[in-house]
C-alpha cells in the first residue's frame, strides 16, 4: 500500500510540473525581478501546497502536526517573495493550483 502512495504521489508530482510549465506558457506573467521564465503560476508553490495536502489527505497527522506543515509551505511562500521571485498573485494560485490538483490525484486514486 505504501509503494501504491509513493507512486501517486510522486507520478502526480512529475505531472504538477508539466502542468505549471504549461500554464506559464500560456498566461506569460513575467515575473518581479528581471528572469528568462515566466512566474505564473509559481512553481514552488504549487510543488509545496500539493505536498502539503496530499500529506494531510493521506494521513492522520494532528492538529498540531498540519499547522506545522502549514507553517513551513507558508515560510517557502514567503521566501519566494522576499527575494521577489514571485508576486504575491503568483504565489497564491500556484498554492491554489498544487492544492486543488494534490485534492484530483487523491480522488482518483481512491477508485485505483
Amino acid at each position: 500500500m505504501k509503494d501504491k502512495n509513493a507512486l501517486i504521489f510522486f507520478g502526480g508530482l512529475v505531472s504538477l510540473q508539466y502542468i505549471v510549465k504549461f500554464l506559464k506558457t500560456i498566461i506569460k506573467e513575467d515575473r518581479p525581478i528581471k528572469s528568462k521564465t515566466y512566474g505564473m503560476p509559481s512553481t514552488k508553490s504549487a510543488t509545496l501546497f500539493y505536498t502539503l495536502g496530499y500529506l494531510i489527505g493521506t494521513n492522520n497527522f494532528k492538529k498540531n502536526t498540519i499547522y506545522l506543515l502549514v507553517l513551513l509551505a507558508l515560510i517557502g511562500l514567503l521566501y519566494k517573495l522576499y527575494y521577489k521571485e514571485h508576486s504575491l498573485k503568483q504565489v497564491f494560485i500556484g498554492s491554489i493550483v498544487g492544492l486543488f490538483y494534490s485534492y484530483l490525484i487523491l480522488r482518483i486514486s481512491n477508485h485505483i
